[in-house]
């Protein structure tokens, strides 16, 4: 989890091209608008699933953190100051979802490590297969949990404008 953050942060205080940052922002809101809950969970999904997988989930957080970091940054940027009332970018991850999609994050990578090790000591048993498979269901549970949180937090923004 701390890998993650770290990775948001690095990416939130890239400094970005200000064209590059409006257009990431708007292309973000415009996908915003046409997700729903099930949209955001598979996508959320997809993202932990990789992130079980030896060396390439430590890269998918890392891409994954960062590019993360880039589109809240992107979006304060457009808001003109009006989002950024918190001094601290990784406020987000208070919201309840954030908490959901971090917490499984950090489960899906550290497992990735784990299996490293596992896999380079050639201990990767039937038990590691069972962790896996529990994590992975676990994991799954709490990103539909959070997918539901934040498409409600996201359909409560919308009614506004």
């Amino acid at each position: 989890m701390v890998f993650f953050l770290f990775m948001f942060y690095v990416g939130y205080s890239f400094k970005m091209d200000e064209s590059f940052s409006k257009e990431l922002s708007k292309n973000f809101i415009n996908q915003l608008g046409s997700l729903d809950k099930i949209d955001i969970f598979f996508n959320n999904l997809k993202i932990a699933l990789v992130m079980f997988i030896p060396i390439i989930g430590i890269a998918m957080g890392t891409i994954s953190g960062f590019s993360t970091g880039l589109v809240f940054n992107s979006i304060l940027d457009a808001s003109g100051g009006a989002v950024s009332s918190y001094s601290n970018p990784l406020i987000i991850f208070l919201t309840p979802f954030g908490i959901l999609e971090i917490l499984s994050y950090g489960i899906a990578i550290s497992r990735s490590g784990i299996l490293i090790f596992e896999i380079l000591k050639r201990e990767f048993v039937k038990k590691s297969f069972i962790h896996l498979i529990i994590e992975i269901m676990l994991v799954s549970g709490l990103l539909f949990m959070g997918a539901i949180i934040e498409w409600m937090m996201i359909e409560d923004s919308f009614r506004g404008v």
